[in-house]
């Protein structure tokens, strides 16, 4: 197993990862909360843990990768009451396009995909060592862990507590808390038919930064290395997860990793600006591979900025790597191993905390060798390296599985073709509207109109 550097967000600084003696490393990275189709945010994120966990695997550890579902929590009650649908199947609903998306952008699956509501039994025996331990106590049916108990509280922050109480993130407000941080364990009901499940406090709901501590707690114990999300999550969701893990079980994760975040044109996403954009509707107008490039060919731990011209050449980039393989004449799923010099140099900019985009420069070092190349046999090895190491990056330059891109674009040209007919049949030029309706005939494509102006089509095999 090669050695590997990391930036670790607790300590701050560059490190050596130190296996412990194990061929092993587990990983937990937060998950979506499923109220919502996911935002390119979404995508960055889990695109940068997937590669990592890609690269890890190709350099000889053992990875368990858990990635979680919140499945519960009042942006879902929320959705639920808009859509006059069971916060349950709005959570199943986003939880399947969530799924979808990762398999556009060619996301592997993690090995575990806990969802918060499976994990309930777990939070309150959780919950129950922390009141016993002094570090969380029971208002009316209401449980807050106190922040007092864990004397390393901002440790993650990198601020002290009088400098996280001026404002950050979501904290529960309650005049009845010991401390204003004080943070929700379990959220007791306020109305009699509010969404809730039944604990020793009576009815309510986990609070949101219990979940991931009792599914770690449940799936890792105290061997947990690596945890990850984005920067966003630092606080209060992550230094929350250290504070009431540590009270309860000692050790927590011994890394910490981050992505930056995403902006969109210079500005950070949200839908009051218009410039929210989901993965589904990035997929309209690119591909799942150029995405995933647009993301790697920054540092994980830079923010990202969003922009339609780099998009287009992440897809540039993508079509020159894919060139470079148009005429293979072997079977690239049957490539044995490969060590040459390109394959030394992209692990070792790896194992410097990651770094995808000198990864990337690489795969177009080989594909500019590729190019150039006389000798069959040579130019056949270059080849199935960058097939090896694309793979390991997650792209996929063999089979076009930008199915969710084809689909769209084709959807556009039926559309731009039925408006070109309507324009005809106004114009009353109907033998060309009759042409056009042929031509889609020909082409298996069914044609029905509507009363309103309204025209539907379909795809007859």
């Amino acid at each position: 197993m090669k050695s590997i550097k990391l930036y670790d967000s607790l300590k701050k600084t560059q490190l050596d990862y130190d296996s412990c003696g194990r061929s092993t490393i587990n990983i937990y990275s937060c998950g979506p909360t499923v109220y919502d189709h996911s935002h390119i945010g979404h995508a960055r994120s889990s695109i940068t843990w997937d590669f990592i966990v890609r690269f890890l695997r190709s350099i000889g550890y053992t990875v368990v990768w858990t990635r979680n579902i919140t499945d519960i929590d009042d942006k879902i009650i929320n959705k639920s009451k808009d859509l006059k649908m069971h916060p349950d199947k709005v959570a199943r609903i986003y939880s399947h396009s969530y799924h979808e998306d990762m398999i556009n952008l060619n996301v592997d699956w993690p090995d575990y995909e806990p969802h918060a509501t499976q994990y309930l039994s777990h939070m309150y025996s959780f919950i129950e060592k922390l009141i016993k331990k002094g570090a969380a106590y029971v208002i009316d049916s209401d449980v807050y862990f106190s922040i007092a108990s864990f004397k390393h509280y901002g440790c993650l922050k990198g601020q002290p507590v009088e400098e996280l109480e001026k404002g950050f993130g979501r904290v529960e407000p309650n005049p009845r808390k010991k401390h204003p941080l004080d943070f929700a364990l379990w959220k007791g009901v306020k109305e009699e038919n509010e969404y809730s499940f039944e604990s020793p406090w009576g009815k309510g709901r986990p609070g949101w930064h219990l979940e991931c501590s009792a599914m770690c707690d449940s799936l890792y114990g105290t061997n947990l290395d690596i945890h990850c999300g984005g920067d966003d999550l630092i606080f209060p969701h992550h230094e929350n997860e250290i504070a009431q893990s540590e009270m309860a079980s000692g050790p927590f994760a011994r890394y910490w990793l981050h992505n930056g975040m995403i902006m969109v044109n210079g500005k950070k996403m949200a839908k009051s600006d218009g410039n929210f954009i989901t993965i589904k509707e990035a997929l309209k107008t690119t591909s799942g591979n150029a995405i995933r490039f647009f993301v790697l060919n920054s540092h994980y731990r830079m923010p990202l900025n969003y922009t339609e011209e780099g998009i287009q050449a992440a897809q540039n980039g993508i079509n020159r790597l894919s060139e470079a393989l148009s005429d293979i004449n072997f079977n690239p799923y049957l490539i044995t191993s490969i060590e040459n010099d390109f394959i030394k140099e992209f692990n070792e900019v790896l194992s410097n905390d990651f770094n995808s985009p000198q990864a990337l420069a690489i795969l177009f070092k080989i594909t500019d060798t590729i190019n150039i190349e006389k000798n069959k046999n040579k130019k056949e090895e270059l080849q199935k390296t960058l097939i090896v190491l694309s793979k390991i990056l997650g792209f996929n330059l063999i089979d076009n599985n930008d199915i969710s891109l084809k689909e769209n674009t084709l959807s556009k040209l039926i559309d731009k073709l039925l408006g070109w007919r309507s324009d005809y049949k106004t114009k009353k030029e109907f033998e060309n509207a009759d042409k056009i309706r042929n031509l889609l005939k020909d082409s298996n494509i069914e044609i029905k109109d509507l009363p309103n102006n309204q025209i539907k089509w379909q795809i007859k095999l």
